[in-house]
């Protein structure tokens, strides 16, 4: 369904703004005083805002109570976000104009409505820094976007500053004590990591940077994800990024703006430099594929981090008579980003030579694993132009990347899902997981959709998507 990443998703949205709606109207005497709507949009407002940080909280008991970590639960922390900031709205809008119709412009001076007005401001920022900055600087959003938060949990207990009557005080207090509890969990974490640790960077001939750490994290796994801290870099920011190895703990980082931006210069410039870091995490439920009997892995472009892990670590785990069965493929834009394939196999090898972990039987990769790389299929606003190779790209490009087949022209990434999942039998289970760009993961997920039959294999999907 449009907007949405599933059907499920669009049923859980339609029921939560059903419910707002039948509490908006539920036990109001008489609907027709404006001021009693005002009231309630209040009351519906400040429940929304406790919904609102718990959505948000990186260790969200909902990890443990379902198989939702943090990150699946930004869009239902988004749509709980506009809705209380819509509620808040109105309720200041209504109030204001009943006192301003009845002459009593005095009530619009007193304490509790002064504080509104910055209170009001706050939230009409943070929904303009959501719609607007976080498209163009995630960073500078962030931080807005905290410092904000803020300045709302503490003038909406100004704006209610009783605990009896008026019980808003009552869930301002629950937003701060959990938003807090959550910070210095993390905090903790991040202390603890950051003992006898440090990490080595080195630049990746695509524009990317490794970053290998001397600790690794607990229940890490490739695929997952961890908050990384390096204060030579950045001394007050920690940054997500896939977890693409765990013997040692390996990041394989794109190069945007920011943060990664001063990362890969300063690998550039020091290659193989060692500096104080720390780690926190992982987050991420993603299934395991070792329990499949096909997986099917989809990347657009830095999108193979994750699932170059997942291989990887699948790999690590099958032996000869392994019999799961991985198709890869990788959709890039240039053939120089597929550089990093090769500097990452190598280094897989050269890493665990010594270590006692022995790479997968060269046998078993061969017959087990198909991997298909090609330039980036085009979706919607995408221009044509950019999809395709030129000639004299193609033809002075090789046709494998350290024995990984190449395909130049657009990827039918739809009929690659479909060929996979009707390659098994109808007993037997298919996982597909992909990540990359929005254009991509809308075509996995209308492919997979389309795919699941009563009459054939159960098939699951897992999507990873840039920018949460």
């Amino acid at each position: 369904m449009a907007g949405f990443t599933s059907v499920g998703h669009a049923v859980l949205v339609l029921v939560y703004v059903a419910l707002n709606i039948i509490f908006q109207v539920y036990g109001i005497e008489d609907l027709t005083v404006s001021t009693n709507w005002s009231s309630r949009f209040g009351w519906m407002a400040a429940g929304n805002f406790v919904l609102v940080v718990f959505l948000a909280l990186k260790n969200t008991p909902l990890a443990f109570l379902t198989a939702y970590s943090y990150e699946r639960l930004n869009g239902l922390h988004q749509i709980a976000g506009y809705t209380a900031f819509l509620q808040a709205f109105l309720h200041g809008v209504i109030y204001v104009d009943y006192f301003a119709r009845a002459g009593r412009w005095e009530v619009l001076h007193e304490d509790i409505v002064l504080v509104a007005y910055p209170l009001l401001a706050a939230l009409v920022l943070t929904v303009l820094a959501g719609m607007i900055l976080r498209r163009f600087n995630y960073e500078a959003f962030y931080i807005i976007h905290v410092l904000l938060f803020i300045v709302i949990i503490i003038t909406l207990g100004l704006h209610r500053p009783n605990i009896n009557p008026e019980r808003i005080l009552i869930a301002t207090l629950l937003m701060a004590s959990m938003w807090v509890s959550d910070r210095l969990i993390r905090f903790t974490r991040l202390v603890y990591n950051s003992v006898n640790n440090a990490a080595t960077v080195y630049p990746l001939p695509n524009g990317g940077t490794r970053i290998v750490f001397k600790k690794s994290l607990s229940r890490a796994r490739p695929g997952k994800h961890c908050y990384v801290w390096i204060p030579q870099i950045r001394a007050f920011e920690t940054h997500p990024f896939t977890i693409a190895s765990t013997e040692p703990l390996e990041l394989v980082v794109n190069t945007y703006s920011g943060f990664t931006r001063d990362l890969h210069n300063f690998a550039n410039t020091k290659p193989g430099t060692t500096l104080r870091a720390s780690l926190e995490g992982p987050y991420g439920t993603n299934p395991d594929p070792i329990s499949y009997d096909k997986v099917v892995l989809v990347a657009g472009g830095s999108g193979a981090t994750f699932t170059f892990g997942l291989a990887a670590d699948m790999l690590r785990r099958m032996n000869e008579s392994s019999k799961q069965q991985i198709d890869f493929i990788w959709t890039v834009r240039r053939h120089a980003s597929t550089d990093g394939a090769s500097t990452r196999r190598s280094g897989d090898e050269s890493d665990r030579s010594g270590d006692g972990v022995s790479t997968p039987p060269k046998s078993a990769y061969e017959r087990e694993t198909e991997i298909r790389a090609a330039p980036k299929r085009m979706h919607g606003e995408d221009r044509e132009k950019d999809a395709i190779m030129s000639d004299s790209e193609q033809s002075s490009a090789p046709s494998t990347v350290r024995d990984l087949p190449l395909v130049y022209g657009r990827p039918d990434t739809e009929g690659l899902i479909r060929e996979a999942v009707q390659s098994v039998s109808k007993d037997q289970r298919v996982f597909i997981a992909a990540c990359g760009p929005t254009s991509l993961i809308e075509v996995v997920r209308n492919t997979t959709a389309s795919c699941i039959r009563a009459d054939g294999p159960a098939v699951e999907l897992h999507c990873e998507q840039f920018g949460w």
